[in-house]
């Protein structure tokens, strides 16, 4: 169905692709895999047509022995969505935040002239119902920003999917979601797939999901595909090294040292967080929705404590009142013996208490130096210049940077380095706490292995404590030493990590870690 041979792309002259050659065959799920900066997803939109501005590609790309590389944007156009459609990485700026969801999804159908308004506004229902979406429970009247990831994500793939298109390509389609909305947009994929009989082009970094979906995988690294094989054969095989570094790094857990029960850093007793209901007339209101209800937790000293769960189960919510970022309707917060009250947290006990988000980019001031934003925490503990410019170079060199990277912007950093940095930045001013919200989550297997072995050794070098919230719980396996499981509000269980994930208690914990995708055994050595 599709023939990439001899692909290459460079824009401005660097080059991005080189020689890339591979096949999608009917009704057949072909996996792309590799770190990110390989060039997964420039090979995805140079299929598509979509290369940014400046790219020159040479090469050819056949789908149904049409030269697409060829083919005027007039006939792109109509290919794309109708023939060939993409599920993209990030839904939310994939989706357009001032339309309905029934309409971008109709869209599709009109642009194409495959319907008129009614019938595009059936169909959009009848899509958006088989992928999970009925309108009894999600009407084609919400906006994106009221749906959750994974609903967005359903959203997407309706519309890639609504006019039944004999490709489907699916960059990173899960990358962001926790383990059981993982697990059921995948079967979602593979249902659509065998039902429409259509082909999926697999773009991923976990070797977990292409081993359960994919029939033939190719791995890509530096712009190249350095193997290529039936899945199990390459699982088996695995020829090249890079390939065998990959299986390495996705199984990797950090060196660390055993941790000696000490003094408590953070205590949260019985604490409760409530947010209004919604509004059923012109004044009264529904009851008021428990985000967080009645939660223990005690991080000691030098320890690493994992908090796992689905979205929408208070994860986020409870790490805002632990920082002091929201208010409290019962129970309290402690930080080394410290009471920590909204909104009037002093500095000395914000100084104590640093934060690594999700999405480093979005943390940062893209208009000042590296260095001025590792320094940002000192306005919470004022230090000499010297002494600042001193403590910012140990710090960047504490992560694997250079001091000299200071006097660059962040735009110029690749993903795993601006996560260097944002952990940089958390360390500067010697917290006690250091919480990390899906710290990882986003990264790819053999960035994610490097971060989690700096955890490991910042933590045994300054003697941190880690609040480590995420859905991979293969991350959380490696990095901690308790967890707990929460859902709806509450904590479910929690104990020793390796006795939580090799005994699990509660119905909840066990079917977190059953939706994890796991190599079949005996693939890997």
């Amino acid at each position: 169905m599709l023939s990439v041979e001899g692909l290459s792309l460079s824009i401005r002259g660097a080059p991005v692709l080189s020689e890339v050659s591979f096949e999608v065959r009917p009704g057949e799920v072909f996996g792309l895999v590799g770190e990110s900066g390989s060039g997964k997803s420039m090979t995805a939109l140079s299929v598509m047509r979509l290369e940014p501005r400046g790219a020159e590609v040479t090469g050819r790309v056949v789908f149904e022995g049409r030269e697409l590389l060829r083919e005027p944007e007039r006939r792109m156009n109509a290919l794309r969505g109708r023939e060939v459609g993409m599920i993209f990485q990030e839904p939310m700026t994939a989706l357009n935040p001032v339309q309905t969801i029934g309409a971008q999804v109709a869209e599709t159908l009109l642009v194409h002239g495959a319907t008129d308004r009614a019938g595009a506004r059936a169909a959009a229902e009848a899509r958006l119902a088989r992928v999970g979406l009925p309108p009894e429970r999600c009407p084609l009247s919400r906006y994106p920003h009221e749906l959750s990831g994974g609903q967005r994500q359903r959203v997407c793939i309706a519309m890639a999917v609504a006019l039944r298109p004999k490709l489907l390509i699916a960059d990173e389609p899960t990358t962001a979601l926790d383990v059981t909305t993982q697990a059921q947009i995948l079967d979602l994929v593979r249902g659509l797939v065998a039902e429409e009989g259509m082909s999926l082009m697999l773009i991923t970094h976990d070797l977990a999901v292409v081993s359960g979906m994919a029939d033939r995988v190719a791995v890509m690294k530096d712009g190249r595909i350095v193997e290529q094989d039936a899945t199990e054969r390459l699982f088996r095989g695995r020829s090249h090294p890079y390939t065998e570094k990959l299986f390495s790094d996705s199984a990797h857990v950090p060196d660390r040292e055993p941790h000696i029960r000490r003094a408590p850093v953070l205590e949260v007793v019985g604490l409760v967080r409530e947010y209004p209901g919604p509004r059923k007339g012109l004044i009264a209101r529904h009851a008021a929705v428990r985000a967080v209800d009645g939660v223990d937790l005690t991080v000691h000293a030098g320890e690493s404590v994992g908090l796992v769960g689905e979205s929408g189960c208070g994860k986020s919510t409870l790490t805002r009142a632990i920082l002091g970022l929201e208010g409290l309707q019962g129970g309290a917060v402690r930080l080394e013996g410290a009471p920590v009250v909204a909104p009037h947290v002093g500095p000395e006990v914000r100084r104590r208490m640093q934060v690594v988000f999700q999405d480093p980019y979005g943390s940062f001031n893209p208009r000042h130096r590296v260095d001025r934003l590792v320094a940002e925490p000192f306005h919470l503990e004022p230090v000499p210049e010297a002494e600042r410019r001193d403590r910012v170079a140990e710090a960047l060199e504490a992560v694997g940077l250079k001091a000299g990277d200071g006097a660059r912007f962040i735009h110029e950093f690749s993903g795993g380095q601006r996560q260097r940095i944002a952990i940089a930045r958390a360390i500067v001013i010697r917290p006690s706490l250091v919480i990390l919200d899906e710290a990882v989550s986003a990264l790819d297997v053999s960035i994610r292995a490097r971060i989690l072995d700096l955890l490991a050794a910042l933590q045994g070098r300054f003697r941190l404590s880690y609040l480590f919230i995420s859905h991979d719980l293969s991350v959380v396996r490696a990095i901690t030493d308790r967890v707990l499981v929460m859902k709806a509000g509450r904590i479910v269980e929690e104990g020793a990590t390796a006795a939580v994930f090799d005994g699990p208690e509660h119905p909840y914990t066990k079917e977190l870690i059953a939706a994890v995708p796991r190599v079949p055994e005996g693939w890997v050595a």
